[in-house]
């Protein structure tokens, strides 16, 4: 009697069908990544050079000599990438070395939950960071397109100390420290704009970092930056103008262009912008002074703007060094591990 059940042929054949895609997808899954074992295989480019944190966005950097890399980014000990943010007092707009080249010479470190803040003459201040997260008082800052991104307020001594520092005068500002779950409209959202290879789909959330978590580049690309700038009678950079978190020696110059894929050691990287550069590369690292006739910006304008069409009108005059990335596989990176990467088929 069962079988003159209506529907219970289509039924069995509901399941078979079903049974086999169950059966079929992980096949389908195993082979696809397969073939793009096959097709992008790993190839060893080189070594880490150097290794920077940041704690305070466009402060002096830390050389360090391991980075552990996470979904937020790089740190080092206590020492979170960009966890810190210096705004205006009034418009709660964020200040960065484009306004305010003195600010690459401010000493930033933390160690025992204290941020150590230390100027070029010697003077200092110290932020019990437990106070400042214990007392809560969150400040909205204002970063690129009007964007709106939460810290905690470090409180007037570290006021008092930044503003007096980048002597500003009647004009005031505040140190904000960002801390996860805060309000951000700032989680990037990767754009097919970007590259004319398809750009992985990908959404980062990130702390006060322009586009992305982190930052690389070839050792080569400053190199020869530096050739072109000696033949024109230009100064010579250092790639602490760049503010990298990963410097790579071994490749080319401008090999970051075609990488789709950074592994070193067991953390992976996955690129998906190339770096477009603003006026920062023209303050002296260690001077804080602004090139005056606008290099190393002016030379690479002459040979690194991105390709004409959708490239062009998403990056226009902003040249291109180095490649920005999210994370794929958590872990350690140290200075002289050995470096790996996945190539794209073209640059860009």
């Amino acid at each position: 009697m069962s079988s003159d059940i209506p529907g219970r042929p289509y039924l069995k054949i509901g399941l078979t069908v079903a049974s086999a895609a169950l059966i079929t997808f992980p096949i389908y899954q195993c082979l696809r990544r397969a073939y793009f074992e096959w097709r992008y295989p790993w190839i060893q480019v080189g070594t880490v050079e150097d290794l920077y944190v940041y704690p305070v966005k466009s402060c002096k950097g830390n050389k360090v000599k391991k980075l552990q890399c996470g979904k937020l980014g790089a740190s080092s000990g206590e020492n979170f990438d960009r966890f810190f943010l210096v705004i205006d007092d009034e418009t709660n707009h964020f200040y960065t070395a484009r306004q305010m080249p003195k600010l690459v010479l401010l000493e930033a470190h933390v160690e025992n939950n204290t941020l150590h803040l230390q100027s070029p003459d010697g003077d200092y201040v110290d932020i019990d960071l437990q106070s400042v997260v214990s007392k809560g008082t969150v400040r909205p800052s204002t970063l690129h397109y009007k964007e709106r991104q939460d810290g905690l307020d470090c409180g007037d001594e570290a006021a008092s100390f930044i503003t007096k520092y980048l002597d500003m005068g009647d004009k005031l500002c505040r140190l904000v420290y960002y801390q996860e779950g805060l309000h951000s409209d700032r989680r990037l959202v990767t754009s097919q704009q970007w590259w004319n290879n398809p750009v992985p789909k990908r959404v980062d959330d990130h702390a006060f970092v322009d586009y992305a978590p982190y930052h690389a580049f070839s050792l080569a690309s400053v190199e020869h930056l530096n050739a072109q700038l000696q033949e024109s009678g230009a100064a010579l950079v250092s790639y602490k103008n760049f503010r990298p978190n990963i410097v790579v020696s071994g490749p080319p110059p401008y090999d970051e262009d075609r990488w789709m894929q950074l592994r070193i050691g067991g953390t992976e990287f996955i690129c998906y912008r190339p770096c477009d550069r603003c006026t920062i590369p023209t303050v002296n690292p260690e001077t804080g002074i602004r090139n005056p006739d606008n290099q190393p910006l002016k030379k690479l304008r002459e040979y690194r703007l991105a390709p004409l069409g959708k490239m062009r009108k998403e990056f226009k005059q902003s040249p291109i060094f180095g490649v920005i990335m999210g994370i794929l596989k958590s872990g350690e990176v140290s200075v002289g591990d050995a470096v790996f990467v996945r190539y794209k088929a073209t640059p860009f």
